[in-house]
């Protein structure tokens, strides 16, 4: 279909009514609509709507107007709360690095203390060069 002229001779502009009436209908308008000087040339594109359609639509329309409205309020609550867990996320990470790493330097020096207790049991009781006696008829190990 070819698009109309307005009275203004500007080719209409297709457009989309959103009344109650006619939720959804299409209609071609002035080619200069909103300015001044606008012919208020009208004519619509679409057939007329049926009585049920023109009870649904809007029910539909105020419906997803609410859940946007919904969702609008969700974003704004939990945008800060999305920012506040990444925040504590990293801070878990590092968190979780610094119980790494000491957890391996725990363990380094769970190992050197076995080694140390083992040195030196080495040194009281495995180095024995040979057993001193005493006037009293005791025994000396002699450690050097």
């Amino acid at each position: 279909m070819e698009t109309p002229w307005c009275d203004c001779r500007m080719a209409s502009k297709l457009q989309c009514a959103w009344t109650d009436a006619n939720p959804g209908r299409r209609f071609y308008g002035c080619g200069q609509y909103g300015q001044v000087g606008e012919c208020r040339y009208f004519a619509w594109f679409d057939p007329p709507m049926c009585e049920r359609s023109r009870h649904v639509i809007p029910g539909l329309l105020r419906s997803l107007r609410r859940v946007e409205t919904e969702l609008h309020w969700v974003k704004t609550e939990f945008d800060p709360m999305e920012a506040e867990l990444r925040r504590v996320e990293t801070k878990l990470h590092r968190v979780e690095t610094e119980l790494h790493r000491v957890g391996r330097r725990e363990k380094r020096v769970w190992r050197a203390l076995v080694v140390a207790c083992l040195l030196l049991l080495w040194f009281l009781f495995g180095s024995e060069k040979s057993n001193v006696e005493t006037p009293n008829g005791h025994e000396i190990k002699q450690l050097l």
